[in-house]
């Protein structure tokens, strides 16, 4: 089927652009905001179908019916048309004279039963924001403009029928009759779906008969527009020949538009003026036809050399990575390979050893294990205590329940990570017998500096050990750059080839990103810190099915308890931990007085009112997380054919929009 022409585009420059996409997309995503700039503004509606019927009356006169179907996306008060006037190729001033105008809410499904139910509006000379069911015409310096006023909301679908005549359209010529119309004008505010428009000829009855598919037809017909636009004449009747134009899509900023040649006996109401007409028409549009498949044969060739630029190059990456991910940058087998392990797996520090298992992170549950190993040392007092403040505007008292830890012996602490977290929780000038409630340390002021300090200190220890990720961050990151450049070259590429070969185009994006995710998750560790890994997980295996388990605590309540803080510094959850708490008899873990013989048992339990102190220092530390990070971010041949991209003659054309 012949298809619409369309001016074409460099070839060269088309060419290179594409060779270039994959290098320079992010360019080319800045240029295809450029080069459409409709897509920059907010929509407020589109145009999902337009069904056109035009007739050539046989005085000259093209009597018009458009049926518009307008999806709302937002809240408007009605929509309009501007139909410019213009000299035709004799000189000659088109004018137009709308007749009629109709409404129906939703889109038609059959478009004559819907024409038939729809509605008439009134014309008025004047009409204001939320009237309803009129319309006006005026009459601009070079243009008529039709409101017709819908109030609509976000959502709202509404088809309007508007019936005009244009005269100028139709020429007539000594050797042959001419419609040059743009029915689709370059002014619309959006792209405009689902185009089809189906002329007839009022006068070919009476005419001669209509021939269309040999070289001595006198019907013949042209689109201007869209290269996808399509063409076909059906003169089976020679009485009531066709001439149907349809496009998928007409973008804002594009024009659409028919020229047809047929016997002037067909308009006998029209004079004939002028020089012989059909030889230079077919001169014109054999020209542009040319231009329009060379432009679309280049634009076929760009359209493979993208789509396997953007298909090849990630499947090639998505291998190279997968196989360095196999062979290089694979860890070694650990030797421990037993389902559970039932000892500490090494004398690290609990933070550390919760970093390694984390991948490298420092989570809050690594600070509050050390609290916890800091309080079994006697470094710091765990305490729960009840206190009296004032109500709302002084209306009394109420009691409030807190925890609170005590500084009782900073001269133990000799490891870095310790006093890391010390200086946190305290500050660094505290001394023996200061006191600080839970969450306080969060308004420090130099809180955020203090945790960083933390972390960096747990960090440096792993570094110390060998145990971080040894894969290269080239490695590590490198895909996720070139896996960003092809993702914005694939959408560059879709946006300027209007979804040529999508799947393909998704697919290749697909393969980028998967690339770059398993690169970044690229693990690749020493041979002790395999098996120390292996341990820690096979170690919080144990420790989750403990209680499902025939295994006892261990007698040497020392490294059970020792066990029990790694237990939070992995993750476990608080349910378990309790369930492990309370696997050690009463009598082995409280003395006389009530007091646990192993301090770290404060955290597991709840006192009072409140959660347990290990559950409540969990949302402190993520509470200020959360609002270190908030302050961090409030700051600033006419037998049917192509359209031919020459044309922009015809008389018609304009736009519209909401208002």
């Amino acid at each position: 089927m012949p298809t619409f022409l369309s001016r074409p585009r460099p070839l060269v420059r088309a060419a290179l652009r594409a060779l270039l996409l994959p290098a320079l997309t992010i360019l080319v995503a800045f240029a295809a905001t450029l080069a459409f700039p409709h897509a920059a503004h907010a929509d407020t509606y589109a145009l999902p179908s337009v069904h056109i019927q035009a007739q050539v009356m046989e005085n000259g006169d093209l009597f018009v019916t458009e049926a518009r179907t307008f999806a709302f996306e937002d809240t408007v008060n009605g929509v309009y048309w501007d139909i410019p006037f213009a000299d035709n190729e004799q000189g000659s001033a088109s004018a137009v004279s709308v007749l009629d105008v109709r409404e129906l809410d939703d889109a038609p499904e059959d478009e004559a039963d819907a024409r038939r139910a729809s509605q008439p509006m009134q014309e008025v000379s004047s009409a204001n924001s939320g009237d309803g069911h009129v319309y006006t015409v005026e009459n601009l310096d070079d243009s008529l403009r039709l409101k017709v006023f819908i109030p609509r909301e976000d959502g709202d679908e509404a088809t309007v029928w508007v019936s005009y005549m244009i005269e100028g359209a139709v020429m007539a010529w000594p050797d042959t009759a001419e419609l040059y119309w743009q029915f689709i004008g370059s002014e619309w505010e959006e792209d405009a779906e689902d185009v089809r428009l189906d002329v007839t000829f009022a006068g070919a009855a009476a005419g001669t008969p209509a021939t269309s598919s040999s070289s001595d037809a006198n019907l013949r017909a042209w689109g201007h527009g869209p290269l996808d636009g399509e063409v076909s004449l059906d003169a089976t009747d020679p009485a009531n020949p066709h001439v149907v134009l349809g496009a998928p899509m007409v973008h804002a900023g594009q024009f659409a538009e028919v020229r047809a040649t047929f016997p002037t006996d067909w308009v006998p109401g029209l004079a004939a003026s002028g020089e012989p007409r059909l030889e230079s028409v077919l001169s014109e549009e054999a020209a542009w036809a040319e231009e329009a498949n060379a432009q679309r044969e280049g634009a076929r060739q760009v359209a493979f050399a993208g789509t396997a630029a953007l298909t090849v190059a990630p499947a090639i990456m998505l291998g190279v990575v997968v196989y360095l991910r196999k062979t290089r940058y694979a860890s070694p087998k650990p030797v421990f390979d037993e389902t559970y392990f039932r000892d500490l797996p090494s004398n690290d520090h609990p933070a550390v050893l919760s970093a390694l298992v984390y991948g490298g992170t420092v989570q809050d549950c690594a600070f509050v294990a050390t609290l916890m190993k800091l309080t079994d040392d006697r470094v710091i007092k765990i305490k729960h205590e009840t206190r009296t403040e004032d109500r709302f505007l002084g209306l009394g008292e109420k009691k409030v329940e807190e925890y609170s830890i005590e500084l009782a012996a900073r001269e133990r602490i000799t490891d870095p990570i310790d006093l890391a977290a010390i200086d946190l929780c305290f500050g660094p000038d505290a001394k023996n017998g200061d006191e600080v409630r839970f969450g306080a340390f969060q308004n420090q002021e130099s809180v955020g500096e203090y945790m960083q300090s933390f972390k960096d200190q747990v960090l440096a220890e792993l570094e110390r050990r060998n145990l971080t990720n040894l894969a290269p961050d080239t490695f590590r990151y490198a895909p996720a750059a070139l896996a960003a450049l092809i993702v914005f070259g694939c959408i560059a590429f879709a946006i300027f080839t209007d979804g040529v070969n999508l799947p393909l185009i998704i697919l290749g994006g697909a393969l980028a990103i998967a690339a770059a995710v398993i690169a970044e998750r690229t693990n690749v560790h020493s041979p002790e810190a395999v098996e120390l890994l292996n341990r820690c997980q096979a170690l919080e295996r144990w420790l989750e099915d403990f209680t499902n388990l025939d295994d006892a605590v261990p007698d040497d309540l020392i490294l059970w308890n020792k066990m029990l803080v790694l237990a939070v510094a992995f993750g476990v959850s608080d349910e378990v931990l309790r369930q492990l708490a309370d696997a050690v008899p009463v009598d082995r873990r409280v003395d006389e007085n009530g007091m646990y013989y192993y301090p770290s048992y404060w955290w597991y339990y709840s006192h009072g009112s409140l959660h347990s102190p290990m559950s409540e220092m969990h949302d402190v530390y993520q509470a200020t997380v959360a609002e270190l990070a908030s302050s961090s971010n409030s700051s600033a041949g006419g037998f049917g054919g192509g359209f031919s991209g020459g044309g922009g003659g015809g008389v018609g054309g304009g736009g519209g929009g909401t208002f």
